[in-house]
């Protein structure tokens, strides 16, 4: 299975996690859901933060809202979308491999709100960091897990974990003196498993940084030649459209060339 971020829903999670980092030694959780089509592959298309997570317990996580009884409702009113995941931030002093691997607690909450997919972004403030650093993003390739429970372990406890495979598929970056890295899974009713990861806004960070190019520096007038690059390079589109691609790359550079005369 596999699950594609389209539109900013990529970007809006970032934003979302970073809102609330707290200060160091308190870290808390913030906590949203995700939208979109699930059918054999999921595709999310937009986020909808929903709170900062206070405390987690055996059938329930705690929030500045009752995060459950949203879950439900968001599930009943927005009937133009699937209800394809939910997704939480994982803060960090520091940058660690397994920082984006789920926890005891992630996996009783996962059961207990019944969701289909769990996206864990995990995040750390990098010491002396630069503030004005622009968005980096990519992918790597990472060994596969099946997490299960450990009857009576605490919430902040590690799970239980089997091999599944080395074909998986994460997404990595840094923005501003943050490095961050984005792990999704398949709640199966009893484990969390990995899943691959594909998102537009990646490809498209990829494509810019190639081309000499940051989002956050283009021009107004850009934009609509950006639109266009990301939707051709989603996975649905991304072989049809491969040929524009160059074309509106192109368009970009001249774009952004005339706004800098």
């Amino acid at each position: 299975m596999q699950i594609e971020f389209i539109n900013n829903t990529l970007s809006t999670m970032l934003l979302d996690c970073i809102s609330h980092y707290p200060e160091q030694g308190k870290q808390k959780e913030c906590f949203g859901l995700i939208f979109g089509e699930q059918s054999k592959e999921a595709i999310g298309e937009y986020t909808f933060p929903v709170a900062n997570v206070l405390d987690k317990n055996d059938s329930s996580v705690l929030a500045d809202e009752d995060i459950n009884d949203i879950v439900k409702e968001a599930r009943k009113l927005v009937v133009t979308s699937d209800f394809v995941a939910c997704y939480h931030s994982h803060p960090y002093d520091e940058e660690f491999e397994d920082m984006a691997n789920p926890s005891i607690g992630d996996l009783r909450v996962a059961k207990a709100i019944n969701s289909t997919i769990e996206v864990i972004f995990a995040l750390a403030k990098i010491k002396g960091g630069d503030s004005t650093s622009p968005l980096k993003l990519n992918y790597i390739q990472e060994t596969q897990y099946r997490f299960l429970d450990k009857k009576g372990a605490r919430f902040d406890s590690i799970p239980n974990d089997e091999y599944l495979n080395d074909d998986g598929n994460v997404i990595v970056g840094t923005y501003k003196d943050y490095v961050f890295r984005v792990h999704a899974y398949q709640w199966t009713g009893k484990a969390l498993e990995d899943i691959k990861l594909y998102s537009s806004e990646v490809e498209l960070n990829m494509v810019l940084s190639k081309a000499g190019l940051s989002v956050e520096n283009l021009p107004k007038e850009a934009m609509y030649y950006v639109r266009k690059l990301e939707y051709s390079l989603r996975l649905a589109n991304k072989e049809k459209y491969s040929e524009k691609i160059p074309y509106l790359l192109e368009k970009i550079k001249s774009t952004s060339s005339t706004q800098l005369l």
